[in-house]
């Protein structure tokens, strides 16, 4: 066995594992803790940066938002460059408290607001994002459980009808289903910026966002953990946020959530007995280096695959390469690869057995996320499902070019988005 062999088969083993884990999780039921507190006010903080094109829906659904207390909404422009300040001035005579500060980036723009802030409660909702108008009244109650310090909710894009988008809405639906079975044994290292609530006094015991690298919600949160609370995710809270759409602004976004990631490993792995030290975390790492490892084996067999029965032989394109590269790039080639087993033409071996098994369970948990999220299913869900290897291959690539990042010794918050 060659070692691209040996590595295909370790990572398809412990891939296999790690979904089988997760249904574990989905037969277990969280255990909810006594009311503690009651909270009567909160404070929306919405950070912006570049936002004309939906601040003014962000701030309509926050206003609009029932709360039983008193609601505070505070708007933070770090250093716009558009319309952005104009929009949001419009909304000072609502009661909207408006500040701005020159482009320091997210993190140090919410620290900014904390300081301003008079609530006992602590929504984050990111200037590209809407809320349902129950979100923060169901947040609010799963948060006055005795020692929730944070929760999240379910994250769907808004505008999805833009091609990759729907790509990411699957994603994001996916991903809400793996807060909800993490949080369940409190390992949900994750509290994403279009929606999400903490206590207050509980940010400042452990110092408030850091600058210190791209992702401030995985920062934040696994200090949170480690401070001795729980993160839970609230089901019937839900955001829709605006996803990057075009190929320079999808490229950024994902480049900053690799480097972000590959600093939370830096800064948080540690050898501890929490669930987010024995479980989430590794998981996460091994999800990395299967990006970088995987996708190095498959561009190789993509690449030397189409050079040795295409290009070395003048064809650049045909029906037989057209071929090959559906099957690559669709579930086509799976299902190819199980009617070949059945019918003999390949071997089914232990690693074959354990690659099917591994992906037939995969894909369950998609339309799972699907039903409970979005509680239907439409085209926009069907054909990402179907044609979902080349998002996972994008974001291999992106995976790969920045493995560098871990080499260097500061990142600073800064976010850039273009206007137009």
């Amino acid at each position: 066995m060659n070692i691209i062999s040996t590595l295909s088969s370790v990572f398809t083993f412990f891939f296999l594992i790690i979904i089988l884990s997760y249904y574990v999780l989905l037969f277990i039921k969280r255990k909810k803790g006594h009311i503690e507190k009651n909270f009567s006010s909160i404070t929306v903080i919405i950070p912006a940066h570049n936002e004309e094109r939906y601040i003014d829906d962000c701030i309509k659904s926050v206003l609009d938002a029932d709360f039983n207390g008193e609601k505070e909404i505070i708007v933070i422009d770090d250093g716009s460059s558009d319309k952005t300040a104009d929009i949001v001035s419009n909304y000072e005579k609502k009661g909207i408290i408006f500040l701005r500060s020159k482009h320091e980036g997210k993190s140090a723009s919410i620290n900014k607001a904390l300081k301003k802030a008079k609530g006992e409660l602590i929504a984050i909702v990111d200037g590209d994002s809407v809320i349902h108008k129950d979100s923060l009244v169901h947040m609010t109650k799963a948060i006055s459980e005795k020692d929730v310090v944070g929760t999240t909710g379910v994250i769907k894009v808004k505008n999805r009808n833009r091609l990759v988008c729907m790509w990411v809405h699957i994603e994001q639906l996916y991903n809400s289903l793996m807060r909800l079975l993490f949080t369940k044994i409190n390992a949900n290292i994750s509290t994403p910026g279009p929606l999400s609530v903490y206590r207050k006094e509980s940010l400042m015991n452990v110092g408030g966002f850091s600058t210190d690298g791209f992702s401030e919600d995985l920062d934040i949160t696994i200090k949170l953990i480690r401070d001795g609370g729980k993160v839970v995710f609230v089901e019937k809270a839900q955001a829709e946020t605006n996803m990057p759409y075009r190929a320079e602004w999808f490229f950024k976004q994902r480049s900053r959530f690799a480097r972000g990631m590959l600093k939370i490993f830096k800064k948080h792995i540690s050898l501890n007995t929490t669930a987010i030290d024995l479980y989430t975390l590794p998981l996460w790492v091994f999800g990395y280096l299967q990006a970088v490892i995987m996708g190095s084996i498959n561009i190789y067999q993509i690449v030397s695959g189409y050079y040795t029965y295409f290009l070395s032989k003048g064809i650049i394109m045909n029906g037989l390469a057209a071929r090959f590269f559906l099957e690559w790039f669709s579930i086509v080639g799976f299902v190819k690869w199980i009617f070949n087993i059945v019918t003999g033409v390949s071997p089914l071996t232990l690693i074959a057995a354990i690659g099917i098994l591994s992906t037939l369970l995969t894909y369950p948990l998609y339309m799972i996320a699907i039903i409970k999220f979005d509680k239907k299913i439409d085209f926009r869900h069907i054909i990402p499902i179907f044609f979902m290897f080349p998002f996972w291959f994008l974001i291999m690539i992106i995976y790969i070019i920045w493995v560098p990042e871990l080499f260097r010794k500061k990142q600073h918050n800064i976010w850039t988005k273009k206007t137009t």
